[in-house]
């Protein structure tokens, strides 16, 4: 990001007993809220059931586009895509539009028609893109979730879950130029034929509407409700929520988010490469060696549990050699004893091995170089002896 948090099964517990302000009564049919950065889950609601999940599904299309596509390519509409049904794009076949403008279409204004040209232009047909897509989500781990098509009308074999569209939005966020897009509110694209509609406009009113909002995907069909994944980041904090089969995702979605911000807070207490101790090691050099957090240690409470949090450091017994970047032990976020989270600790520097015969060879280099020395100081004592004589005596003969 980055290295992985490990979060004890007793969060929930702590959580739980902490609560001072009750989460709020939502009317999606599944839900979740976690953490951007560590996917620490800080609310759900049947995030496991498999749902409809309409246009939130481009996210997965939006992200193989990019990882794949030329950028510059022209995507060229085909009968096929033109015939998609609920298009919005108002294409004509032969139509070209660039890769990174039918991006901005297909998440901004859910473009089903460009979903399935832009598909058809990276695999040469919707089918075998929506291959890839399952092969994506077996990759990321999603496993509640299955893709029939690129754009999210409603199939049979087409759901995802809460859980795993959380998951999937956290691995999108970490593209520079997805985030880009989903948090634009409004872009112009470049088209060869229907130049009258140039401005693609994001159904994502939380953008306009929601203190730091910055994406990222909403969905709507009849089987699905309506559907919202979204983003907000406040003071360097990012949440993702996942709201599914709602009568109202905006207010869902914002009230998820703001209860969460007054609920708990977010306590860093170490950055990546930060110096957290040292640990004495015998026979090496340096003996005392610099320890430092492989990753960031940051652990989100109840905000009541906010002083409480206390860093340990566990360092492990270690022979020289040393390698820079050898695991030495661990540093632990820790509240009343109870251990929250957890991160690798390593060595800063090399610590080599100070051997037995290298100590022997040491003391007589010293021994040798102080015998000398002394040596050397009586010589020149000598002669300086030796030459005021002679200079005093050649002093008496000249005076008479």
């Amino acid at each position: 990001m980055r290295g992985a948090i490990i979060f004890c099964l007793f969060w929930l517990l702590i959580a739980g007993a902490a609560n001072a302000i009750p989460p709020p009564v939502l009317k999606a049919k599944s839900a979740i809220l976690v953490d951007a950065e560590t996917g620490q889950v800080l609310y759900e609601l049947r995030a496991d059931e498999r749902r409809a999940i309409a246009s939130t599904t481009k996210m997965m299309t939006a992200i193989l586009l990019i990882e794949r596509g030329n950028l510059d390519d022209l995507v060229v509409a085909t009968e096929n895509a033109v015939n998609t049904r609920y298009a919005n794009l108002n294409m004509t076949p032969g139509e070209t539009i660039p890769l990174r403008d039918m991006l901005y279409a297909i998440m901004l204004r859910s473009s089903n028609d460009g979903s399935v040209a832009a598909a058809e232009y990276l695999c040469g047909s919707e089918e075998r893109f929506v291959e890839l897509m399952n092969e994506k989500a077996r990759e990321l781990g999603l496993t509640n979730t299955h893709f029939a098509n690129s754009h999210g009308l409603d199939h049979p074999n087409h759901y995802s879950t809460a859980r795993d569209l959380a998951t999937l939005a956290r691995y999108c966020i970490q593209n520079p130029l997805f985030n880009e897009i989903v948090r634009t509110q409004k872009a112009r694209i470049l088209r060869s034929v229907n130049q009258q509609d140039v401005v693609v406009t994001t159904h994502a009113r939380c953008l306009k509407h929601l203190p730091g909002a910055d994406g990222i995907k909403t969905g709507y069909t009849a089987k699905a409700g309506r559907c919202f994944v979204g983003s907000v980041t406040r003071n360097g904090w990012r949440l993702i929520s996942v709201v599914l089969g709602s009568t109202d995702a905006d207010r869902d979605t914002h009230a998820l988010i703001e209860w969460a911000y007054k609920q708990y807070t977010r306590i860093d207490l170490a950055q990546a490469g930060g110096l957290v101790g040292e640990l004495r090691v015998d026979g090496a050099r340096p003996e005392a060696v610099p320890v430092v957090a492989a990753a960031p240690l940051r652990v989100i409470v109840p905000r009541r549990w906010g002083n409480e949090v206390k860093p340990v450091l566990h360092l492990d017994s270690a022979r020289p050699p040393i390698q820079q970047g050898q695991p030495l032990g661990e540093l632990r976020a820790v509240i009343n004893g109870k251990v929250m989270a957890k991160v690798p600790v390593t060595a800063a520097v090399e610590a080599k091995m100070v051997t037995r015969l290298s100590i022997a060879l040491w003391i007589v280099l010293g021994a040798f170089i102080w015998v000398t020395s002394r040596l050397a100081r009586r010589g020149m004592l000598r002669g300086y002896r030796g030459r005021n004589s002679v200079r005093r005596s050649g002093i008496m003969r000249w005076g008479d």
